[in-house]
């Protein structure tokens, strides 16, 4: 197992291929398509990734046997001193339950840390309890709600301090 930075001038397809999996379950189960919700990772293309790298996320991916499994990525907050976000946490189906988005999770926390973070923030679909509950056990609460016009659904803000 081997968790690495993504460079944004690399070939990305493998990682979009990660988000695509990843997040096209979440999408079917809440009923989101690309007309409904086009700023989902399970919609997620090349160039629109290149453009978020670009931009400043880090994106970190975990590979097994030479194969991407899943990625993660982290943002520093430009409003908010020592607040760092993390992103598109995506583990492959077929991977999940064995602890590798713990991993992935607990890697990013020591990036945010090492890069002087003192909270971290995530957003998450309010009614996936279960995903909720998952980020519950790793130490984060809720911390408020919000709906947004482009979302079909209400948005979940969670924190933990580090």
């Amino acid at each position: 197992m081997d968790i690495s930075l993504i460079n944004p001038d690399s070939e990305l397809s493998a990682i979009v291929t990660v988000l695509n999996i990843s997040h096209g379950t979440v999408a079917e189960e809440f009923g989101f398509t690309k007309d409904n919700n086009p700023s989902n990772n399970a919609f997620i293309d090349t160039p629109s990734l290149r453009f978020q790298l670009k931009k400043g996320i880090d994106l970190y991916a975990m590979s097994l046997d030479d194969k991407f499994i899943a990625c993660i990525a982290i943002e520093k907050s430009l409003k908010e001193p020592g607040t760092f976000y993390i992103e598109k946490v995506s583990v492959i189906p077929e991977y999940r339950n064995r602890g590798y988005g713990v991993k992935m999770m607990d890697f990013a926390q020591l990036k945010i840390k090492e890069l002087g973070g003192k909270t971290v923030s995530i957003a998450l679909i309010d009614s996936n309890t279960k995903l909720k509950n998952w980020y519950i056990a790793q130490g984060f609460t809720e911390t408020g709600y919000k709906d947004f016009d482009h979302l079909p659904f209400r948005v979940c803000f969670m924190n933990k301090q580090l």
